[in-house]
């Protein structure tokens, strides 16, 4: 059974998970050369060009969203479980902090430009089993939502950053698609050393100094990046009194070793069960959103118990929104952490293989050479890095999802020899539509008078 997660559940905390806007795109806007954004030199350089102010986020209607059906809910939630739950079974002991949003958003975009068995097996590992058609709309959706609250800051950015070597050109449909549900910030960058320091300034920025970095470097057959960021900052929406906040505490870590921490006591009225779990909400300012904790029964450790629930008919996004009103007294320890995980690693354990395999993959629609030379396009890798801060106050977490996108020509370079065709006879000729081939004009010109 997949699983994927949504935003609208909230932030698991104890089992250590956190977790549009539409454009019109110009005509020929692989071809155009574009104003720069208002970034300052010291985010974003001049190698960087900067192609998101010839999109104009109002040209296009935004579609009109119906409420997540409870299937699409539990099949959200089930994908979560069964990537975390991939993850933990490989690192016992360790902790982890993933966001199934962030890593919707960057694969979602990546979907658009996928096909065949490739676009089948994200849709089933990715999206639980959603369509991408249906994906597109629950991430903006979703954005939407988080942009809208007021009590609780989200930052969420997008971005997608394409090779400027002339080889390479973006199909019109895929970005067309691409920025009308996630409205990414568009860049042309040569892919070298200084596009490496300008993704992560651009990654530093939309984290709010969180995550200072993604990339290391940038091989020679990366051709495009497409990256989510996301910052989160909400504060309890009921404060701790000095009372409450019990210093000097013993953790009980997972190898049976002690640590001593400040824990935070508070009482709060939504519980539930979940398979070998007691689980209970937080409220952050504005009511819009939670932590939610998660206590697995003694002797079960939470790999187990992320593993059960994903191996399970547990919804635990249903859990959450039927909670029952009670008494429960809560203990959360003050911590911190960072995360990283090759996630191309966990996919291809859960059996998402074609993506990667640079002879299988089916990424023909997002983009195509120049020359138009056969060539081969794959995921590369894709990266997840995390942060979180709890304490007295409230929350402060970041993630962020990079997909590189690896391709190369199939067939040697056209060689050095030409020939010579003039038109200084009868002859025929046409105009024809590109991707079938066939004519929209078609004469021939047997007189010039």
């Amino acid at each position: 059974m997949n699983k994927n997660f949504m935003r609208t559940i909230g932030v698991l905390g104890m089992v250590s998970m956190l977790t549009g806007c539409t454009a019109q795109i110009p005509q020929n806007i692989t071809n155009t050369v574009f104003a720069k954004e208002n970034f300052s030199p010291a985010k974003i350089s001049n190698e960087s060009e900067c192609l998101s102010n010839n999109v104009d986020p109002l040209m296009i209607e935004r579609a009109e969203f119906s409420d997540f059906s409870e299937e699409q809910k539990a099949r959200l939630s089930d994908a979560a479980f069964e990537l975390i739950g991939t993850i933990s079974s490989g690192q016992q002991g360790e902790n982890i902090l993933i966001s199934p949003y962030s890593i919707d958003m960057a694969l979602g975009m990546t979907e658009n430009g996928a096909g065949g068995d490739t676009l089948s097996q994200m849709e089933e590992t990715v999206n639980g089993g959603i369509s991408r058609g249906e994906m597109d709309s629950i991430m903006n959706r979703l954005t939407q939502e988080l942009e809208a609250s007021e009590d609780v800051t989200w930052n969420v950015g997008n971005s997608i950053w394409f090779k400027d070597d002339g080889k390479w050109r973006i199909k019109d449909k895929f970005l067309t698609e691409v920025v009308s549900y996630y409205n990414p910030e568009l860049y042309k960058a040569p892919f070298n050393e200084q596009t490496k320091d300008d993704i992560n300034s651009w990654v530093n920025n939309k984290t709010k100094g969180m995550i200072p970095e993604i990339l290391q470097e940038i091989p020679a057959d990366a051709v495009m990046y497409l990256i989510n960021a996301i910052a989160f900052d909400g504060e309890w929406q009921v404060e701790y009194e000095d009372d409450d906040i019990l210093e000097n505490r013993t953790f009980v870590n997972a190898d049976n070793s002690e640590s001593e921490v400040t824990m935070l006591y508070s009482q709060e009225n939504r519980y539930f069960t979940l398979g070998e779990g007691q689980g209970f909400i937080k409220p952050y300012k504005g009511g819009e959103f939670s932590f939610v904790g998660i206590l697995p029964d003694e002797g079960v450790s939470p790999e187990e118990y992320l593993s059960k629930i994903a191996a399970s008919d547990e919804d635990f996004s249903k859990a959450v929104r039927e909670a029952q009103y009670t008494d429960v007294r809560v203990t959360i320890p003050e911590f911190s952490m960072d995360y990283s995980v090759k996630l191309h690693d966990i996919y291809m354990d859960m059996g998402m293989d074609v993506p990667f395999d640079e002879e299988k993959a089916d990424f023909f629609d997002m983009l195509e050479t120049t020359t138009g030379q056969p060539y081969e396009v794959w995921i590369g890798k894709i990266l997840h890095k995390t942060h979180i801060e709890l304490d007295r106050k409230g929350t402060r977490a970041a993630a962020v999802t990079l997909v590189e996108m690896d391709a190369k020509c199939t067939a040697a370079e056209m060689p050095e020899q030409y020939y010579v065709i003039n038109l200084d006879r009868p002859f025929v000729y046409a105009i024809v539509e590109n991707e079938t081939g066939l004519p929209v004009f078609l004469g021939c010109q047997n007189t010039m008078n």
